[in-house]
């Protein structure tokens, strides 16, 4: 069925509708996304722009002293989660940029081996509509 979806969808010449509470199947052939609670609207958005927006959510994995990289990058404002050896979620705040993340890890001998932005999936932008409810288009 997905793959009937994604061939009609392909070819540009029908828009589809498709109600559906399987959010992975939805992700996979959907670029719109309109999510309902109670029977009213509460998120419509662009699946890639709502991704694009989320740029300041990292996932990093370092080679030296991570908890010393993770409370420099803290002292700059940042939000820490060590996950696992050489391995973290940040939350960049806004005045905080990517080339400050390398200035303190150059800063403290620390390698920066992989730093990648978070993309939301579609079940995190459904959790956050349940969450704030912030309505329609």
């Amino acid at each position: 069925m997905l793959r009937l979806i994604r061939e009609i969808r392909d070819t540009g010449e029908t828009q589809l509708v498709i109600s559906s509470h399987l959010l992975r199947d939805v992700e996979e052939c959907c670029e719109d996304v309109l999510i309902l609670k109670d029977g009213r609207v509460a998120a419509c958005c662009d699946l890639e722009a709502e991704r694009r927006a989320n740029r300041k959510f990292l996932q990093v994995e370092t080679r030296g002293d991570d908890r010393a990289f993770a409370q420099a990058a803290e002292g700059l404002g940042c939000t820490c989660a060590l996950i696992g050896q050489g391995r973290m979620r940040m939350v960049l705040p806004e005045a905080v940029e990517i080339r400050d993340l390398y200035r303190i890890a150059a800063d403290r001998q620390i390698q920066i081996r992989r730093l990648d932005y978070k993309r939301d999936s579609l079940q995190d932008i459904f959790l956050r509509a349940m969450e704030n409810d912030r309505g329609g288009p």
